[in-house]
């Protein structure tokens, strides 16, 4: 029985392929531009007397969130953290933050995390610059993350460290960083979705 791949057969086959797996690489891109804010938490640690501590917020939010597997350096994002959202362990701490020499939130009621750059490290790890603002001071930081895809979501992970006095967090007789440390850490687990 003769063979009917012919030369211009084959040829078509090949091509038709080869367009396959370009439409397979395009599919595997991904854009993530919602955030799932019941998915997503920001918790921070710090010392207090030696002793180690940890708390959390019950909220975040984005008022911009854009990345691109494709094209991650041009990703932007602005994030909001409700600060009466805090929950630092125990009722008398999260009533003391509220107060002036704190956070001072009647009339700093929103932390934020505006992105002004992305770069890639390889193998899914990313630094992203951006201003930081917290009791109406801004100070630029660079923060490691990894970004993994989970089904249809985008997971980002990180970790970084500031100073609160850098943001006039402890006034007074508290700016004394042998009672609190100087340094919080912020733990992130964002997720994102298309």
């Amino acid at each position: 029985m003769p063979s009917t791949f012919t030369p211009s057969v084959l040829r078509r086959l090949a091509l038709g392929a080869a367009l396959g797996v370009g439409l397979l690489g395009t599919a595997a891109a991904a854009q993530f531009s919602t955030l799932d804010t019941e998915a997503s938490r920001v918790s921070f640690a710090y010392s207090q007397m030696g002793v180690g501590m940890e708390g959390g917020f019950g909220e975040v939010k984005a008022t911009q969130f854009s990345f691109d597997t494709d094209n991650p350096e041009a990703a932007q994002v602005t994030l909001e953290i409700p600060l009466a959202s805090i929950d630092a362990g125990y009722p008398d701490a999260n009533t003391e933050l509220e107060k002036p020499e704190w956070l001072s939130l009647a009339d700093h009621p929103v932390a934020t995390f505006t992105s002004t750059q992305v770069t890639s490290a390889g193998d899914q790890q990313y630094e992203v610059t951006g201003d930081l603002t917290i009791k109406g001071q801004t100070r630029p930081v660079t923060v490691p993350f990894t970004f993994t895809e989970n089904g249809d979501n985008g997971v980002f992970e990180g970790n970084f460290t500031f100073q609160r006095t850098d943001f006039g967090i402890g006034e007074g007789p508290w700016g004394d960083v042998s009672i609190v440390a100087d340094d919080i850490q912020i733990n992130f687990h964002i997720v994102a979705q298309p």
